[in-house]
């Protein structure tokens, strides 16, 4: 399928969905086809309302009779609780904040409902299940479902619905081309079934297989640009940016601190690659705390002494914002400018940071996907810093190089690959660690809480509180929808007697300009309580915070798990991150207690289950993205190629398609 069709070919795609499939890493149809959704879903088997205390986090459907309904608001939100009754018992369904439902359900009227299983204090409950109607039918009891991710603008149903109109309408223009024999060594199904068995699976590994298949035809394009950058030695035609030892001294000393030996290190590699005519292509890993941030500065510092421009991207506004906030002062010392630039940048502000930009007056430029925008010109960027680069794909580096003349890249992650692993997917990089957390830090202990450990650790956050530390609050989901999530815990926090030292709620949907002030105060010792959502899992620094508490740690894996727990332990005080979670996910939980380190966490989690949660990749933005446990795929694909060098340059020539090699 060479050449595939834009995504606007297909019925309610504009430009502005297009782009939001464009930040998932769907760029055509061919990308649409082989989607990854985000997990695998029971359609649910059909059980008796008395038994649903046996079927609890199961997603299973009932018939009954609506027996009565309330509806009661509560400031801006409001919620819907429908009562099932059968002859085996009864159970509530509840809609926050979809007043519409209301018209959906009669007195005496018999309804199917397919949801997941909660409990309650009242016993067994359905948040917004699903109900069946003429217009809108429940899938077939007994199967399998695929949930698609979701993006802004892009709800999981509507890109099932896109996907399936693509299926029916390109899917049979893949045609598979690897020897049968390979694809039932390694697992994998023909690329032609992938489509249809990724969208509705016939069972667990009908979907593995179809899912296993994806993913190798990315990989190995994705290993195949690698070993041709590895080979291609990028040319000689960068900036040299060279300081001698004055002049580095001088820079350090922008510094409130002494580099560890680790940050020193790095630097000097750092400094011999912007030196040199060939364009520097390194990966940063350091354990969150490490200071990757303070490295990438003295190396946006060296390039500014050579008459070069800095871009530093972040995944997100709120990483963004941090960097900027954190990084002003080292720019400030040594005389040196920078300035933001995010999707929430105001217009007219924007149009003056991009002529300032454009005239060479801005040292670097902080920002998100923003930078990416045609309009954002450098007058000479010689250094590209990504941090959380696991976030981006190779694709999403090259548009933000390709606004330099041979710009030296440095990617940045504080979720450890292990060494090994790093080599194998990165093999074109340069590999530094960040093995040396800052000295003076203090201890930092992990502990999984029960039920029951309510009391003691209000009375704990209180004493806390009372010597003038702060915490974190964290809750996975915002909670707009349901009795649960971060937008609650703030209400529970505002009632409880703990109030009186200030609390604050951040969550993504916030304003930016809003989520910034409330950041503020929190970092001012104004609130001393910041609720939040995950998405404070990275550019955080607040030494006075000592606490994190993090609630429904199941559903989170161990690299957010951990990156949560690197916002405290920042100052010299001791630090508790303390874990609610279901006992589904004791492995990982009590993994953590045991275990701070993040790339000892990496390697066990290796060992244990393959790529594991800890792998770091992710690569948004190209093909292959979100595997996790297939490091046989990666290392079978490195071998192929291995054995096929001709592949890797008919793969990196602009084709992502395994099915136009027609391996023998």
């Amino acid at each position: 399928m060479e050449g595939a069709p834009p995504l606007t070919v297909l019925e309610g795609v504009g430009p502005a969905r297009a782009e939001a499939f464009s930040r998932m890493g769907v760029d055509d149809l061919r990308d649409l086809l082989l989607l990854l959704p985000r997990r695998l879903e029971s359609t649910g088997t059909r059980v008796a309302i008395g038994e649903l205390n046996d079927h609890l986090g199961e997603m299973v459907r009932v018939v009954g009779t609506v027996q009565q309904r309330s509806f009661r608001r509560f400031g801006k939100r409001n919620s819907l609780t429908v009562r099932l009754i059968d002859d085996t018992g009864r159970v509530d369904l509840v809609y926050y904040n979809q007043s519409w439902q209301r018209e959906r359900f009669q007195d005496e009227q018999v309804c199917e409902v397919w949801g997941r299983v909660q409990s309650s204090a009242k016993g067994p409950v359905f948040i917004a299940p699903k109900l069946h109607t003429d217009d809108s039918p429940l899938p077939p009891a007994g199967g399998w479902r695929s949930l698609y991710p979701q993006a802004d603008g892009l709800g999981a149903e509507l890109v099932r619905k896109l996907v399936a109109r693509t299926v029916e309408s390109h899917g049979e223009l893949l045609e598979e081309s690897l020897p049968a024999d390979f694809l039932a060594e390694h697992g994998m199904a023909r690329i032609d079934e992938v489509p249809a068995r990724l969208l509705d699976p016939r069972d667990p590994r009908d979907f593995e297989s179809a899912r296993r298949r994806a993913l190798f035809d990315g990989l190995l394009a994705a290993q195949a640009r690698s070993a041709r950058r590895a080979r291609s030695g990028r040319g000689e035609g960068a900036r040299v940016c060279l300081v001698d030892d004055d002049v580095a001294s001088r820079l350090r000393r922008a510094f409130p601190f002494e580099l560890t030996g680790a940050q020193q290190r790095v630097f000097a590699e750092l400094r011999a690659d912007l030196a040199a005519r060939r364009p520097m292509r390194r990966l940063l890993q350091g354990d969150v705390g490490s200071g990757k941030t303070a490295v990438a500065v003295l190396a946006a510092l060296v390039v500014a002494e050579s008459g070069g421009q800095t871009a530093f991207l972040a995944p997100t506004e709120l990483l963004a914002e941090q960097h900027a906030v954190a990084l002003a002062p080292a720019f400030a010392a040594a005389g040196r400018r920078l300035a933001l630039l995010t999707g929430s940048t105001p217009a007219r502000e924007r149009s003056r940071l991009l002529a300032a930009l454009e005239r060479g007056e801005l040292d670097a430029l902080v920002g998100t996907h923003a930078l990416f925008h045609p309009r954002v010109r450098f007058r000479e960027l010689a250094l590209v810093v990504i941090d959380e680069q696991h976030r981006f794909g190779v694709a999403q580096r090259g548009r933000l190089l390709d606004k330099g003349d041979g710009a030296h890249l440095l990617l940045m992650t504080a979720t450890p690959i292990p060494r090994t692993l790093a080599h194998t997917l990165y093999g074109e990089l340069e590999v530094s660690l960040l093995d040396e957390r800052p000295p003076g830090r203090g201890p930092r202990t992990t502990r999984w809480l029960r039920e029951g450990d309510g009391t003691r650790l209000r009375d704990f956050l209180g004493e806390r509180l009372a010597a003038g530390e702060r915490i974190y609050w964290v809750s996975p989901r915002i909670g707009e929808d349901e009795d649960v999530g971060a937008e609650r815990a703030f209400e529970r926090w505002q009632q409880s007697e703990l109030a009186r030292y200030g609390v604050e709620l951040v969550h993504g949907r916030m304003d930016s300009a809003d989520r910034e002030r409330r950041l503020a105060r929190f970092r001012s010792g104004a609130a001393n309580v910041l609720v939040a959502t995950t998405v404070i899992e990275v550019g955080v620094d607040v030494p006075e915070a000592t606490v994190i508490v993090v609630e429904d740690a199941d559903r989170l894996g161990l690299a957010q798990l951990h990156q949560l727990r690197g916002r405290v332990g920042r100052g010299s005080a001791a630090a508790w991150c303390l874990l609610f979670g279901k006992p589904v996910a004791a492995d990982r939980l009590e993994l953590l207690e045991r275990c701070d380190d993040g790339f000892a966490l990496a390697e066990e989690d290796l060992a244990r289950r393959g790529m594991g949660e800890l792998g770091g990749l992710r690569q948004s933005g190209e093909a292959g993205a979100g595997f996790e446990g297939d490091l046989d795929l990666v290392v079978a694909a490195r071998d192929l190629l291995a054995a096929r060098p001709e592949l890797a340059d008919r793969l990196a020539n602009g084709s992502k398609v395994v099915n136009t090699l027609h391996v023998p």
